[in-house]
């Protein structure tokens, strides 16, 4: 189980990992064409959204077969929340209007749409969260 367990957390590093770059690299026109087709495909987003609780399901069901600590996941669980937040904190600029979700407007498509437009305003988040990244997929491919 813990093969399985260090697998698909490796992946999933790996995808955060790319999903960082790709908001770095890929031009903004590319990034929030994509974006708006997610926020118009319906019920897409409820759908992946399921898919990822079933994994985080997943990985601490298996994290907890393989002998879960609690002040490590915990820990791991509070700072992983408060990096969240502390990110979704750098967008409070109001979108220019040519950088605005088309209607119908949430909250969830706003954010989305406020991350595309400056993603540099999370810079020093983004930063940490890759290096935190980068460092587990070095514990998970160097430790036992």
């Amino acid at each position: 189980m813990e093969i399985t367990l260090k697998i698909l957390l490796g992946l999933y590093i790996l995808q955060a990992l790319i999903k960082f770059a790709t908001l770095l690299a890929v031009p903004y026109a590319t990034r929030i064409k994509r974006i708006a087709a997610v926020h118009d495909g319906g019920g897409f987003l409820r759908w992946f959204d399921d898919i990822l609780l079933l994994l985080m399901i997943t990985l601490v069901a298996l994290l907890a077969a393989v002998g879960l600590e609690h002040l490590s996941f915990i820990t791991g669980l509070l700072v992983g929340l408060t990096l969240t937040q502390v990110l979704f904190h750098r967008f409070t600029r109001p979108l220019a209007p040519d950088r605005a979700p088309a209607p119908p407007i949430t909250p969830i498509k706003t954010m989305s749409y406020a991350i595309q437009a400056e993603p540099r305003l999370a810079w020093r988040d983004i930063i940490l969260q890759g290096a935190l990244l980068i460092w587990a997929l070095f514990m998970l491919i160097t430790r036992r």
